[in-house]
């Protein structure tokens, strides 16, 4: 009788991210822009990953029913292929992948999926990359994908690759995510704001001491895509004022849109804010208040 091989299955859950702040710093010749910004990790929603070893000898599937999400083309298969081409690793795994994470609302979900395979990949390697290349071919993958590496609250420069850990300075406060039924691109997004800029805005920003967590705290709520993304998409500027007007002591959009995050001091205000959004005729998802 023919000896059946042992399949290895592993389950993943990973949050995304908010940007407590975000001040765009300059562009690159390749066209890349260059930031400023604090990423926070949040506990939810949570995308989930399966991952499971396969029979055939090498290569990776994904499996995602998320409409927008290009099976053979996304940062999962962008991270193994990379990976592959360092090391000479290539299993035969199939991913599934479960959405949480709204897609294209500036969360990260791709970039935390991304560097989930680069961490699963690491796990399983013979011979593991060092911890330096590995972030350096996650920046490669995407510009915030070395942060989802690391997984703690981050000050990130350059494109998102130079990364000093520091204080979130968030600790206690609640957190309420509202994501509404807009997809802001993030190519668009930047382009607008080349178009509209006359200034870089970071004057008095570049003042701010990295390893000072008041001065972060002073930028908390920055966002230098709000002017250009709001005006196009009015509904996401009255979101952020409906979150003030709900109590919370800070309010902004994370990353390039469309999701919006409130920090309340007050748990229960958050509580009243949350349900008060829920109740909303946009129709927006909420998610929390989460604890920090």
């Amino acid at each position: 009788m023919e000896e059946k091989r042992e399949v290895m299955e592993e389950v993943v859950r990973t949050g995304g991210k908010i940007n407590l702040f975000l001040f765009i710093t300059g562009k690159l010749p390749n066209g890349y822009h260059t930031l400023r910004t604090l990423f926070m990790p949040l506990p939810g929603p949570e995308d989930v990953l399966v991952f499971k070893r396969a029979e055939r000898g090498t290569g990776l599937l994904v499996h995602c029913d998320t409409p927008g999400i290009d099976e053979a083309h996304n940062t999962l298969t962008k991270a193994y292929r990379l990976y592959m081409e360092a090391t000479g690793f290539a299993p035969a795994v199939d991913v599934t992948l479960i959405k949480a994470i709204p897609h294209g609302a500036g969360l990260g979900g791709g970039s935390a999926d991304g560097a989930q395979m680069l961490l699963w990949l690491q796990r399983h390697a013979p011979f593991p990359l060092p911890e330096s290349e590995l972030i350096a071919l996650a920046a490669r993958v995407g510009a915030d994908v070395p942060f989802f590496l690391k997984g703690k609250p981050c000050l990130a420069e350059g494109i998102g690759e130079r990364l000093t850990e520091i204080e979130g300075g968030v600790k206690g406060m609640s957190c309420v995510l509202v994501c509404p039924r807009v997809h802001v691109n993030t190519a668009w997004a930047y382009a607008a704001w080349d178009a509209e800029r006359t200034s870089f805005s970071l004057t008095a920003e570049t003042k701010a001491d990295k390893n000072n967590r008041s001065s972060c705290q002073s930028f908390y709520g920055m966002n230098d895509f709000e002017p250009v993304v709001f005006a196009e998409f009015p509904v996401l500027s009255a979101l952020k004022t409906q979150l003030l007007q709900e109590g919370a002591d800070i309010a902004g959009m994370s990353g390039s849109g469309s999701a919006l995050f409130g920090l309340f001091r007050s748990s229960a205000r958050a509580v009243q804010a949350a349900d008060a959004l829920r109740k909303g005729e946009e129709g927006a998802e909420v998610f929390g208040p989460f604890l920090f």
